[in-house]
């Protein structure tokens, strides 16, 4: 689904009477584009009223689950038949029953049997009847390295509204630490790393975990022993529900739709950025956005020929 920033009865408010549908979509994806966030700015609530997930984002995957699937703590369920489970789906997020608004919501893996083709989610609010939809890849999601000795990461997204689920793991040490003599290499965390395969993600509360709203820092609680993390996965929505967008990304979306209003014909043809042939060079598309102090978006195609 894509990002829509302006409805139908904002047309007039922002001077885009003239304006399509189609129109607000492609200025839509032009903001999208330049703030360099495919999954877009707005997000939707779960049946609750909580931030659950990214509207503009497609799932990566879809389960149906062949089980109904009971509320609860620790819920044991049934993955669909013939699926490869691997411990990789540790801290993933399953949005279930997005079609069906006053049963959505998010849970989180927290545990896989691949032996028995089950998982264990963290918490289920509501019941979901058996071929549920479960959907993958709908929340924001970035794999971080910590910094030595420190246990604060800076997200790429800010505005963080919700932090849904967050892994961890224990790497060996990093090299500038071994060659201190700061890990004795005959060890039994050196041994299970040389032989025992890569170490295993470990579900952190993100309950104990906090954002700074205004650097987007990311501050992860210690693992067992009080030990930071040297890997992080985390998953989590930023962005603003469609009721409350910001004035500035409705004025910037118009900007955009006026101007394709007012395009002269056969300017906006074509999906390329910048094309050269010899000494001529046409350039289709640059745009400046909220370049202004008061954060304008402008938009211009230009033909340039040098030479």
């Amino acid at each position: 689904m894509a990002s829509i920033y302006l409805q139908p009865t904002d047309y007039a408010a922002y001077g885009i009477t003239g304006a399509t549908a189609a129109q607000v979509q492609q200025a839509s994806a032009y903001v999208d584009g330049y703030l360099k966030r495919p999954e877009g700015l707005i997000c939707a609530n779960d049946a609750a009223g909580n931030p659950c997930y990214m509207v503009s984002l497609n799932p990566t995957s879809s389960w149906t689950f062949p089980n109904a699937i009971a509320p609860g703590i620790a819920v044991t369920v049934h993955a669909p038949l013939g699926l490869l489970l691997s411990m990789d789906l540790l801290g993933q997020v399953i949005i279930l029953d997005r079609a069906v608004p006053n049963k959505t919501e998010a849970a989180v893996i927290t545990n896989v049997n691949p032996a028995a083709g089950t998982i264990i989610l963290g918490n289920v609010t509501y019941s979901h009847s058996a071929g549920a939809i479960g959907d993958f890849g709908l929340t924001n999601f970035e794999e971080r390295s910590l910094p030595s000795k420190r246990s604060m990461i800076r997200m790429a997204r800010q505005g963080v509204t919700r932090l849904i689920s967050g892994v961890g793991r224990y790497g060996y040490g990093r090299r500038s630490d071994q060659i201190q003599g700061m890990y004795n290499e005959i060890n039994l965390l050196a041994t299970l790393q040389t032989f025992g395969g890569p170490p295993q993600w470990i579900p952190f509360d993100v309950t104990q975990a906090s954002i700074s709203p205004t650097t987007a820092e990311l501050w992860v609680p210690a693992g067992i022993l009080l030990a930071y993390y040297t890997d992080v996965r985390v998953w989590y929505v930023a962005g603003y529900p469609a009721s409350g967008l910001p004035d500035i990304i409705k004025q910037a979306t118009a900007a955009v739709v006026d101007f394709l209003i007012n395009a002269p014909p056969g300017m906006i043809s074509g999906g390329f950025k910048r094309m050269k042939a010899g000494d001529t060079e046409l350039d289709r598309f640059t745009s400046e956005l909220f370049s202004s102090p008061q954060y304008s978006l402008m938009a211009s195609f230009r033909a340039v020929t040098l030479g």
